[in-house]
């Protein structure tokens, strides 16, 4: 009963102010700013994880995600099985891996790729995107290469030409000085993921390319672990590893880049957040103008025994009413907008016709964004709220 005597005066409050043209214009304008700022955040989150959606599936899909190797360099498989990396957690599958940076050189150009040895019967995902020959060609002894469309080109490359690899972190000795490993391969076809790792990376046989790396008979760089989340890699590198075993992932390759992504995103989400919270101030400065404007309700509420923190309750509920109702607000029109944004930025003429934004809608983070705007309701209420509690019935009655 008295819980329904609190929100009856609250809710009388709220009704009866509307005729305050004043206090109508700082509550609305709470309302709409709330809308406006959580409208916005639903909206460009679902573009950024759009974003790293297609960017995880452009670049981390067909780069290493983990390799686990030695301080040498190299591993050998049987004295590291797999069995002894079971236990880590957040893995999709594993596999062996040959790996290493060379430079390329052929009759017209030089250039930087990352050469990955593969098995025939490997799961690498660039083995899906080969152009009209089979992985078999990458047969053990037979020093064949498959390279990355853009990279053949930059290198004026075709099937069946010549292209010496370089590994410059391996040395031999001659009659002439020490000279980095190379060896003479045959271009035998090119695979086209139109991403940036045609341009950067090369496939060849695993154990060619160990025998290029000059590793011990049956060596392999690593074990290549496959994440389900390869986004989440902070956490996942905190894992207990077997000795002597080192941990590198795709953070030494694209790590800078998505570090600068990430930084961008958090701005633009941290300014956005600067208009929800104009608006809870608004939300403040309206409870703190109707406490003074109903000291003598509130005196006389109290003289017939509520209490201060119910009190407190009253006004509290009125902001929360407006931070519910904003976000509420801002929540699906930031749904509609995002599920339509490529027709509305084309009608706008900002967006080509060819061109459409990647969008993800995670309803968690939806869900995050409005308990945070409510909670932040709330705190903006305490104040105000705690000054009506304050109130001195024999100070406020006296003149009446």
């Amino acid at each position: 009963m008295l819980h329904s005597t609190i929100l009856y005066i609250s809710l009388r409050y709220i009704c009866g102010q509307m005729g305050n043209i004043f206090y109508r214009l700082i509550s609305n304008l709470s309302t709409i700013g709330i809308s406006i700022g959580v409208m916005s955040l639903t909206v460009v989150t679902a573009i950024t994880n759009g974003f790293e959606s297609l960017l995880q599936k452009n670049i981390l899909e067909y780069i290493p995600h983990v390799i686990l190797t030695t301080h040498y360099g190299n591993l050998n498989p049987n004295k590291y099985p797999v069995k002894n990396i079971s236990h880590l957690q957040g893995i999709d599958r594993v596999d062996s891996i040959v790996k290493s940076d060379i430079i390329l050189q052929s009759q017209l150009n030089i250039g930087l790729a990352i050469m990955i040895g593969i098995n025939i019967n490997s799961s690498d995902p660039l083995l899906n995107y080969l152009e009209y020959i089979n992985p078999e060609v990458l047969n053990t002894g037979s020093y064949n290469v498959i390279l990355g469309i853009k990279l053949a080109e930059q290198l004026g490359v075709n099937k069946g030409d010549k292209l010496r690899l370089i590994v410059p972190g391996v040395n031999k000795f001659t009659p002439i000085g020490r000279i980095p490993n190379q060896r003479l391969f045959t271009v035998v076809g090119t695979f086209n993921t139109n991403g940036d790792t045609d341009s950067n990376t090369l496939l060849v046989n695993q154990e060619d390319a160990a025998r290029l790396m000059d590793y011990p008979l049956g060596n392999i760089t690593g074990w290549r672990l496959y994440l389900k989340k390869p986004l989440n890699i902070d956490q996942l590198s905190q894992q207990t590893l077997p000795t002597d075993i080192i941990w590198k992932d795709w953070r030494e390759q694209k790590g800078e880049f998505f570090q600068a992504v990430k930084m961008e995103n958090n701005m633009m989400k941290l300014l956005l957040s600067l208009i929800i919270i104009v608006a809870e101030f608004n939300i403040a400065i309206s409870l703190s103008l109707l406490v003074m404007e109903k000291q003598s309700e509130v005196a006389i509420l109290q003289t017939l025994g509520l209490n201060r923190f119910r009190i407190m309750i009253i006004f509290m509920l009125q902001g929360i009413f407006i931070g519910i109702i904003g976000s509420f607000i801002g929540v699906l029109l930031g749904l509609f907008i995002a599920k339509h944004i490529n027709i509305i930025m084309k009608i706008l003429g900002l967006l080509d016709n060819n061109i459409e934004l990647p969008i993800y809608i995670d309803f968690v983070h939806v869900i995050l964004i409005y308990i945070s705007t409510v909670g932040i309701s709330l705190l903006a209420t305490l104040y105000p709220s705690w000054r009506a509690a304050t109130i001195q019935p024999a100070e406020i009655l006296r003149y009446e």
